[in-house]
């Protein structure tokens, strides 16, 4: 009598090759969706404009008033400063060395704009209680941008395991 063999009835099931999986596509890559490149061209040019106009708006006041004049030449320059560092942090890879200076030169720019903006503002209040209330929020919310930008979780290290794209599945692509 000849050895029986396993029938695919039994009660274990059947261990069977995965399905070939597709290429990823930029979206899984983590990039976001695709766009047209004159899509975001464009969206950059209206923001730039945008902003430009409203420089050009705040100078137009300010003309008289060497004060007002200094503190919106200051804003934008700091803006212009972080648009700049920004573009630069988001072409650099993860692994890049030179990712921790421009985090730091990032983090810097906002704090001279935050406390340049808490500057006027706790200049324009008329009394101390509401000076110092500025001051706290503004320390507070430096303080907070530096915690997330350089503390636990920054970079998503901390914070969930890296997983290779072979490993994910097509849920967590989506």
């Amino acid at each position: 009598m000849e050895p029986s063999a396993p029938t695919a009835t039994s009660s274990y099931p059947v261990a069977r090759e995965p399905p070939p999986r597709p290429p990823p596509q930029t979206a899984q890559l983590g990039q976001g969706p695709a766009q047209p490149r004159w899509k975001s061209w464009a969206l950059g040019a209206f923001l730039t404009v945008l902003l430009t106009g409203g420089f050009a708006w705040g100078v137009y006041r300010a003309r008289h008033s060497p004060r007002n004049l200094a503190f919106v030449i200051t804003t934008y320059y700091l803006l212009a400063v972080l648009y700049c560092c920004l573009a630069k942090l988001d072409v650099l890879r993860r692994d890049d060395p030179a990712r921790r200076r421009v985090r730091l030169a990032v983090w810097a720019v906002s704090v001279a704009l935050a406390t340049t903006i808490a500057w006027r503002f706790a200049d324009s209040m008329p009394y101390l209680g509401l000076k110092i209330a500025v001051w706290v929020i503004t320390a507070v919310a430096v303080g907070l941008a530096f915690y997330h930008f350089f503390g636990r979780g920054a970079d998503g290290a901390g914070t969930r395991p890296e997983v290779a794209l072979h490993e994910v599945s097509p849920e967590q692509r989506v």
